[in-house]
């Protein structure tokens, strides 16, 4: 099978071949702390290829969603090693400037553009879903930001260029959106947009009418010549133990647009809608499956998520993740215990792709994380789920370990063992 015919099988809740190898990826201050571990340059430049991920999703092109144009970046003031600064949608807000955890930004937001309905309409003007910048890509070196994690938009390619190989591919075909809650907190932050739920909803209605309205204009065409099998709605919009919004609130503001997201996407062929959310998604999908999604991902174990639960309470829902990133920086046997039990689960429930409940972070052991992914491929071939053990090949590959990565050292690094609210 392909990977593209294996995903749709999964989505399906029909028998793949085999499951995906998705591990999930280190970011830029993981793969530092691991090349002091042994972890060799061109190992880290071919990542993907050194522990064979299949994970690779191929992209419809570029469709900046970000305001257009972007507002100034601008520093406010600088002391020590903390920076207040706007950014390019206009947040004001508190950063280390040098990173500890690059990929892990920790930031202090103070204020953000819109306060009503006035300055909404002000901001409207940066969001033209036709403007011709939000496809056509530019040189990335033309770009230049003050985020300490280089959030820039993504370049790619036109999508009228990629029509008949994308339909044509082997590989996963994913478009990416915001989700109408995300561009909500963006606009207005989040204790703000908790206040206006109940202050001006009137605003909070239109803010996601209209980004729903955006995110569809955008990908119209595009998805109307795509064949895409993941359209992945970017939302973040739950905690531990429970959503950032009270089911009431999920039925009354988001509901609707989710409907509209989810019939016309479904209208374009589009195989599965994700939702992606940190946290506790038990709340969402309790309001949210199956009329407006057709899954999660990823499932965090910390926040309070079971894959087994969600799938025997929810049968025919997709889900990623669920490999609690906690067991991995432990010992081998806890390590081994917690990556045979979610196999187990997608073997059992199917519909499951596991894989790291989120971003890889830089205080998993490399060695840890490279047993992990052996022993993932192993049981993904069919190798007895009780028994086997992984030849630990890829470790025989490393250098010699420098330093290990402490976290407490990092954190006194760039924010001062004085500074408290921006630790991480």
């Amino acid at each position: 099978m392909t990977e593209r015919e294996r995903f749709r099988r999964i989505v399906a809740h029909q028998e793949p071949d085999r499951l995906p190898y998705w591990f999930q990826g280190p970011r830029a201050s993981t793969i530092a702390a691991w090349r002091k571990q042994g972890l060799r340059q061109e190992q880290a430049a071919a990542w993907a290829d050194f522990v064979g991920e299949e994970h690779r999703f191929e992209s419809i092109g570029k469709h900046y969603q970000g305001p257009l144009p972007p507002f100034e970046e601008r520093v406010i003031s600088e002391s020590g090693n903390l920076r207040t600064w706007q950014d390019a949608w206009g947040i004001t807000r508190v950063d280390a400037i040098d990173q500890p955890t690059s990929g892990f930004a920790t930031r202090r937001y103070l204020a953000y553009p819109v306060k009503s309905l006035t300055d909404f309409e002000a901001v409207k003007e940066r969001f033209d879903p036709h403007a011709p910048e939000r496809t056509l890509p530019r040189d990335l070196g033309q770009i230049e930001t003050l985020d300490p994690d280089g959030r820039i938009e993504r370049q790619d390619s036109h999508w009228r260029d990629r029509v008949d190989a994308l339909n044509s591919s082997d590989q996963i075909v994913r478009a990416r959106s915001y989700g109408p809650y995300y561009m909500a907190r963006q606009w207005v932050g989040f204790e703000n947009l908790c206040v206006m739920l109940h202050d001006q909803p009137g605003l909070v209605h239109e803010m996601m009418r209209y980004w729903t309205w955006f995110v569809m204009e955008l990908l119209d065409e595009p998805l109307r010549h795509i064949h895409v099998d993941y359209m992945h709605f970017g939302e973040d919009m739950a905690f531990k133990g429970q959503a950032m919004l009270s089911p009431a609130h999920m039925r009354e503001f988001m509901v609707p647009c989710y409907r509209r997201l989810h019939e016309f996407c479904k209208e374009r062929r589009v195989t599965a809608v994700i939702m992606e959310s940190d946290g506790y998604c038990g709340q969402i999908a309790e309001v949210m499956y199956p009329d407006c999604l057709d899954g999660f991902s990823p499932m965090e174990i910390a926040a309070g998520n079971d894959p087994e639960q969600f799938l025997r309470r929810w049968p025919g829902i997709f889900l990623t993740g669920g490999i609690d990133k906690r067991e991995l920086a432990r010992d081998r046997a806890r390590l081994r215990a917690e990556v045979v039990r979610r196999y187990r689960v997608a073997f059992e429930c199917g519909g499951y792709v596991p894989s790291v409940d989120h971003a890889i972070p830089p205080d998993i052991p490399l060695r840890n994380f490279l047993y992990y992914t052996e022993l993932a491929k192993g049981l993904c071939r069919g190798e007895d789920i009780e028994r086997y053990e992984p030849p630990c090949e890829l470790e025989r590959e490393l250098g010699p370990i420098e330093e290990m990565f402490d976290h407490h050292s990092a954190i006194a690094a760039a924010y001062g063992a004085h500074d408290r609210k921006c630790e991480p």
